[in-house]
């Protein structure tokens, strides 16, 4: 049976690299053919973390794909973090698998940003 992290897929695999923040907005949202992934900015403001989370919640039990969660800065580590939370304390029928890794970002300025991604895993 694989670990969690063998199950991230290749593409959410965080390496040595700075990877840079280019929302335009607090939330954004890219899904692809194998996961769907959730950003958010350093500079979020109030933002609906229970409707994220349900969200989240529908897309994992609904399509089987894994949701990663980024979150740049010290705001969006911590909504990142709130929405993994709300994810846990909403279990009933389904226990979510949740990988944490950190990583470095940089904005358009070049400021650094310590951040977090949240790898939630649809359960084999």
């Amino acid at each position: 049976m694989p670990s969690l992290q063998e199950r991230v897929p290749e593409q959410l695999r965080l390496g040595d690299s700075v990877i840079s923040i280019t929302l335009e907005e607090d939330v954004a949202v890219y899904p692809t053919e194998d996961y769907i992934l959730v950003e958010i900015s350093p500079s979020a403001g109030r933002i609906n973390v229970l409707k994220i989370a349900q969200t989240i919640r529908g897309l994992v039990r609904g399509s089987k794909k894994c949701v990663a969660i980024r979150g740049y800065g010290f705001k969006g580590i911590g909504l990142s973090v709130r929405i993994a939370h709300e994810l846990k304390i909403g279990e009933r029928n389904f226990t979510y698998q949740m990988t944490f890794d950190t990583f470095d970002a940089e904005d358009k300025e070049g400021k650094p940003h310590t951040s977090i991604q949240i790898v939630v895993l649809p359960p084999e």
